[in-house]
């Protein structure tokens, strides 16, 4: 297998590239064809075969770890099924599935960590979670097993969700895939508009904030308080726009295929609490470490101490998901002080200046997100000491106020959207949309959750 960064093609078909728009143009044509005819096999096979091609593209040996994923589920699926009808057995069969998921997780992130010629496989963290939800949803009686092995893998490897979600369940998505699909005017139309959305977050607001933001922590140590003041701001709004930019795109090409795949992002920012913070930000993640791991620890039905203890559990694990290093364990810490701290001593009725402190906060602990853990704790210095200083402008003047009116055009919109004072989206509002794409874009190959 290979282990240089240099072999993997990372410029190839992801959602804001052109070979991505050709490839699903193709697999439009045929899916509308043998789903129309009612041809389910032949369809699934199809999209199962589109999936492995995609997924292909970043390099042909990452389909071994989808095949090892499917295989693995798909038998211990089996395996639990036999042992839930027996009645004995069905613990360790899960227990299995969980281990040998895991595994290959867990090897590559510490590898990707402690040897920088490795690179971790696209979409791994995202499949492994997706894969698991069939093996334990069977384990907990919500479904059965299937018995063809292609329903299994196409849940699996299903292209728009698999480099980076949202995580779906077995018990929504494979339903979809075992029966013809409806795929109207407006399931076209209202998936092509949000692809169309999320193409906008990605490549107007995230790749423009990505050039100050980058610059300023390349340099972090010559820079001003006031300048990583506002690339902390920028990286805020940028991880935002870029992953649920992806997201959009993500559910808008399953929408114009006829399926519904499960939101990942509801305004995380316009909220007063962080409790609310985390029922609005990757909303597929949050949820599944709530299902699978809080409410399997106990949940709120025990001690307040073994409560406290659950909820940190939850918060470290979303951080060690991110990556095997202090920064993502830090982040996770500094969540789950925040979660508790709200929950002790926060204000019931939060109002604007909550809100405008929970962003802060929210915004300070990205900083352990971005980089590392000695560069973090230096950009915390310098904000906290030199937040007054004179503001660096970035590569360019111009750009940067650019980027800035931007934003703040977009978090006005999503304002506006959220207190529902903007109507559905038009054909106009597409059309100028497309129009800020071209002029402003600047796209990036890659987006900021590929490296998770």
């Amino acid at each position: 297998m290979p282990r240089k960064r240099d072999d993997y093609n990372f410029d190839c078909m992801f959602f804001n590239s052109p070979e991505y728009v050709a490839f699903f143009a193709v697999l439009f044509v045929l899916y509308l064809m043998t789903n129309r005819m009612k041809l389910l096999p032949l369809r699934n096979a199809l999209l199962l075969l589109g999936s492995y091609y995609f997924y292909a593209q970043l390099h042909v040996w990452f389909v071994l770890l989808l095949l090892y994923t499917t295989v693995v589920n798909y038998l211990c699926g089996r395996w639990i099924e036999h042992c839930l009808g027996r009645g004995r057995g069905a613990k360790a069969a899960v227990t299995v599935a969980i281990i040998l998921s895991l595994a290959i997780l867990v090897v590559f992130k510490y590898a990707y960590v402690y040897d920088a010629s490795v690179v971790l496989p696209v979409g791994l963290s995202f499949f492994t979670f997706q894969a698991l939800t069939y093996s334990i949803d069977i384990y907990r009686r919500k479904i059965v097993a299937e018995k063809n092995p292609l329903d299994v893998a196409l849940f699996i490897a299903f292209f728009p969700t698999l480099l980076s979600g949202p995580i779906e369940r077995a018990r929504n998505l494979i339903p979809q895939l075992k029966k013809p699909t409806h795929v109207g005017w407006e399931a076209v139309t209202g998936g092509a508009g949000l692809f169309v959305w999320g193409l906008f977050k990605k490549v107007v607001i995230a790749d423009r904030l990505a050039d100050y933001v980058d610059l300023a922590y390349a340099n972090a140590g010559y820079q001003s308080g006031s300048t990583l003041a506002i690339a902390a701001i920028f990286y805020s709004f940028q991880i935002y726009c870029d992953f649920s930019g992806y997201a959009d795109m993500a559910i808008g090409t399953g929408k114009m295929l006829g399926f519904n795949i499960m939101d990942n992002f509801r305004f995380p920012y316009c909220v007063n609490t962080i409790k609310e913070f985390w029922r609005r930000w990757h909303m597929s993640l949050t949820s599944w470490f709530t299902e699978y791991v809080y409410i399997s620890m106990g949940g709120n039905r025990v001690s307040h101490a073994r409560w406290l203890l659950n909820i940190s559990t939850v918060f470290l694990l979303s951080g060690i998901w991110h990556g095997a290093t202090w920064s993502f364990v830090v982040w996770g810490a500094m969540h789950a002080v925040f979660y508790l701290c709200e929950r002790r001593w926060g204000p019931k009725r939060p109002g604007v200046l909550y809100h405008l402190f929970v962003f802060v906060l929210v915004t300070l602990a990205w900083i352990f997100f971005r980089v590392d853990f000695s560069t973090a704790v230096m950009v915390m210095g310098k904000i906290g000491t030199d937040l007054f200083s004179p503001v660096s402008m970035g590569a360019s003047a111009f750009s940067t106020m650019l980027t800035a009116m931007l934003l703040l055009a977009f978090v006005t919109r999503e304002y506006l959207l959220y207190t529902g004072r903007l109507p559905r989206k038009s054909v106009i509002e597409h059309v100028l949309l497309v129009l800020c794409i071209c002029l402003f874009g600047a796209s990036s190959d890659q987006f900021v959750y590929f490296q998770f």
